[in-house]
């Protein structure tokens, strides 16, 4: 339905928004807390919040189905932001910012095969390599890349376990209301962090709490980055697919400059603007899809009563 295809753009465009601002609360949150105390109180809010809004205890249906949920905890909410918060110890933020750009081409290759009718077509080639020259003229402007291997090969896995969290999301259990399937994965990620604070010693800074810098940007991740964001995410990817609405996070960089820009009073450059173009660019040729033929009455050959077989 075009309808609904429309919906599911705007819901992925309005996600990456989110998390290209969503960077900043990140960042600023750091300096306070350790990043695996930011990833718990920002997903307990979240799940908190979706239990209120839908306040409906989902009994378990199936093992299947419970053990698809804990993936989806896994993968999307536990691994991919520790292996980003680690990654940034170890690299420079630009180079994590590049990497995430792989997370459509990756998307693309890994619902070739395991999604019905999304299949690879070069145009998705071309659009992520324009792509990725605009993401870098943006993310190193004024700075060179430099190959930190341990810290870019965690943020590359962390962009694998993206896209492969968006493949599962779509293959979801059928049945389930789209917050229970949200809530539950939260609940498998919060559960995992939890365990992993007495393992590797990580202790709760409480006292962080009472700063208004530290609980309100946790309010803004946990409604809005966590809850909100995740929730059109899934049905985005519901109504587009994983490939169509993977492409949006190219904009990631461009939206985060242009935050700067409005919000931060940062100067507009022309390497914004150049990465800019290449980005919508490459976006562009990614979302292209080939054009159908239309069958018409004429193009149908027609059997008279003396044609032989």
């Amino acid at each position: 339905m075009p309808g609904a295809s429309l919906l599911g753009h705007l819901f992925t465009f309005l996600t990456v928004s989110i998390w290209s601002v969503a960077f900043v609360g990140n960042k600023a949150l750091l300096a306070y807390i350790d990043p695996i105390e930011v990833m718990l109180y920002r997903f307990l809010l979240a799940w908190a919040v979706l239990m209120l809004i839908h306040p409906h205890w989902k009994t378990i249906r199936s093992w299947k189905d419970e053990l698809h949920f804990f993936s989806l905890g896994l993968l999307g909410i536990f691994v991919y932001f520790l292996l980003e918060n680690f990654a940034l110890k170890f690299t420079q933020a630009s180079n994590v910012g590049l990497y995430m750009g792989a997370i459509p081409i990756l998307t693309a290759l890994l619902a070739h095969f395991f999604v019905r009718d999304e299949h690879f077509r070069p145009l998705l080639l071309v659009g992520f390599l324009l792509a990725m020259a605009g993401m870098g003229l943006i993310l190193f402007e004024g700075r060179h890349f430099e190959l930190r291997l341990r810290g870019d090969l965690l943020a590359l896995a962390a962009a694998f376990t993206f896209a492969l969290y968006s493949i599962l999301l779509k293959r979801a259990p059928q049945g389930y209301h789209f917050l229970v399937v949200t809530r539950k994965s939260f609940l498998y990620g919060i559960l995992l962090m939890l365990l992993y604070l007495p393992i590797h010693g990580n202790t709760l800074h409480f006292d962080a709490l009472i700063h208004p810098v530290v609980w309100a940007n946790l309010l803004f991740l946990g409604l809005f980055a966590s809850g909100l964001a995740f929730i059109l995410w899934q049905r985005g990817i519901e109504m587009i697919g994983p490939v169509v609405a993977g492409n949006y996070i190219y904009l990631v960089p461009l939206l985060t400059a242009a935050a700067g820009v409005a919000l931060l009073d940062e100067k507009l450059t022309p390497a914004m603007l150049g990465g800019g173009a290449l980005i919508l660019a490459g976006l562009y040729l990614a979302q292209r899809r080939p054009a159908t033929v239309a069958v018409t009455e004429d193009d149908i050959p027609k059997i008279t009563p003396n044609q032989k077989d």
